[in-house]
């Protein structure tokens, strides 16, 4: 059995801030703990000021490994912790994950210092590598990995969890999360602070949109609906959860296991809230969805529009179909649910009557909130 400490940087510096719960690492626990090991989830959000808990954690329970998930916005942070950790315990192996390692695993090696990079989804890969650095053998050749071999860094391609493998997976490991914690700061859903689960019942969006990321990769797949019920009645019944964020990339893809799920929650569980602080696309629901969300117990929802532009549609390649969007937001708000979209500014070649464009639209529509986003290009 190995102690190994899994780390979520965030982004975050106040308590004014958003901030979700860290999903992957919960699911990373949930595998390791299957496997024998003790895992122990720490989130800079309720640190960040001295990360005093974290050389608490460091020194007195001296972890056997460690893994960070970031993102590209928590990479100044990751360098504070990195530092800490390479002082107190330079000799313990430290594995990256997450979107941005994924996407840069050689600087994440080289620049960051991290040991191994685990590309792409990790539930099955981090416990392989954890394994196989116990038992002294080989890792330079496991999948989904990367690590230096020779003084030069060895990509070796991961793969995609396919849709039994979900199924399979253990429930996150609640229990290792400080809930208090995430009641007291904003979450995603921006509708103020409370006691809240965040859930994942589908992975992958197959949309080619230009400036989205691919964490879970274009290949969609997803958790059938009693397994996603399963998990919100251990939830409901068992830790006393009573409002949850889906936060899927595409939830509403496949509409039939949609409606199963949103019916089955308000059969099974009744008295609950849900949020879709993202992964609704708004031109593949029917205005008559909304009706559904709501007596399933929806009461936020956000829907991505970035640009009412034909041509930049077209640019960007998202497609949305505008028209429908907008009889799905005014059904959305007809329902009762707080409705929010998100707009992007800036795209390649935008003119300044484009950009006017967007802000006019989010004004004229019966959106209760509009956020505006500055696009930002990466390698």
């Amino acid at each position: 059995m190995s102690k190994i400490l899994l780390i979520k940087p965030q982004f975050f510096y106040s308590e004014s801030q958003m901030v979700m719960q860290p999903v992957g690492l919960m699911y990373i626990a949930s595998v390791l703990k299957n496997a024998g090991h003790e895992p122990k989830i720490y989130d800079y959000c309720g640190d960040y000021k001295d990360l005093r808990l974290l050389k608490s954690i460091i020194t007195g329970w001296k972890p056997d490994f460690i893994g960070i998930s970031l993102i590209v916005t928590e990479l100044e942070n990751t360098k504070r912790i990195m530092k800490m950790i390479r002082h107190l315990l330079p000799n313990v192996p430290v594995t990256f994950g997450g979107p941005w390692p994924s996407v840069n695993p050689r600087e994440a090696i080289i620049t960051f210092g991290a040991d191994f990079v685990v590309i792409g989804e990790g539930e099955h890969v981090f416990p392989e590598l954890v394994d196989a650095i116990n038992k002294g053998l080989p890792t330079e050749s496991i999948s989904g990995t990367a690590s230096r071999v020779s003084g030069e860094v060895k990509i070796n391609p991961g793969r995609t969890l396919t849709e039994e493998e979900l199924d399979a997976l253990p429930f996150p490991a609640w229990e290792l999360l400080n809930h208090g914690l995430y009641a007291k700061i904003p979450s995603g859903a921006s509708v103020g602070c409370r006691r809240y689960m965040t859930i994942v019942t589908s992975r992958g969006c197959p949309f080619k949109c230009a400036y989205c990321h691919r964490t879970m990769g274009k290949v969609f797949r997803k958790r059938t609906a009693p397994s996603v019920l399963a998990e919100m009645e251990e939830l409901y019944f068992r830790h006393g959860f009573r409002e949850f964020e889906i936060v899927d990339d595409c939830f509403n893809l496949d509409r039939e296991r949609m409606h199963a799920i949103l019916l089955g929650i308000r059969d099974r569980l009744g008295d609950v809230k849900l949020h879709f602080p993202n992964g609704l696309r708004a031109d593949m629901l029917e205005p008559e969805d909304m009706q559904i969300f709501r007596r399933a117990g929806t009461v936020s929802a956000c829907f991505a529009i970035e640009t009412p532009s034909p041509r930049l549609q077209k640019l960007i390649h998202k497609n949305l179909n505008i028209g429908k969007a907008v009889l799905v937001i005014n059904a959305a708000v007809k329902a009762g649910i707080y409705t929010s979209g998100f707009f992007m500014i800036g795209f390649p070649t935008e003119t300044y009557e484009e950009a006017c464009s967007t802000v006019e639209f989010a004004v004229r529509s019966s959106l209760h909130r509009a956020s505006f986003y500055l696009v930002t290009p990466f390698a």
